[in-house]
């Protein structure tokens, strides 16, 4: 989702961050951060990375670890080997098998359950 470019930050692996993180465009998330996160753009925490707060953005990608609330205008994924512990709130959801959650989905739902069977 989130590539390292001129339009985005980057928290490092090595990097633990203690309050509030906002601004506009993407932000990729690799260390520790411990706060609320509000952008503009997209965001991703990626493998190894662990996030404790809410976090608002226009879409989120989950491989690292996420305790708190998500918002996002656009989509939110959950990706295998993800843990996430909180509400989800965004225009589409998708958790990846392998992932491991204890979430509140708040999300328009469609299910195709095929064409109905007579019996």
């Amino acid at each position: 989702m989130v590539r390292h470019s001129s339009d985005g930050s980057v928290l490092g692996p090595s990097t633990r961050v203690v309050g509030r993180v906002s601004g506009e465009g993407a932000l990729r998330i690799e260390g520790g951060l411990k706060g609320d996160v509000s952008i503009s753009g997209p965001a991703e925490i990626a493998e190894g990375a662990s996030v404790e707060g809410n976090v608002h953005a226009e879409s989120l990608e989950i491989s690292g670890s996420l305790v708190g609330d998500a918002v996002a205008k656009g989509p939110i994924a959950v990706r295998a080997g993800a843990v996430v512990r909180g509400e989800l709130r965004a225009s589409e959801i998708s958790i990846e098998p392998g992932s491991r959650v204890s979430v509140r989905l708040d999300t328009q739902i469609e299910l195709d359950l095929g064409a109905p069977r007579r019996r």
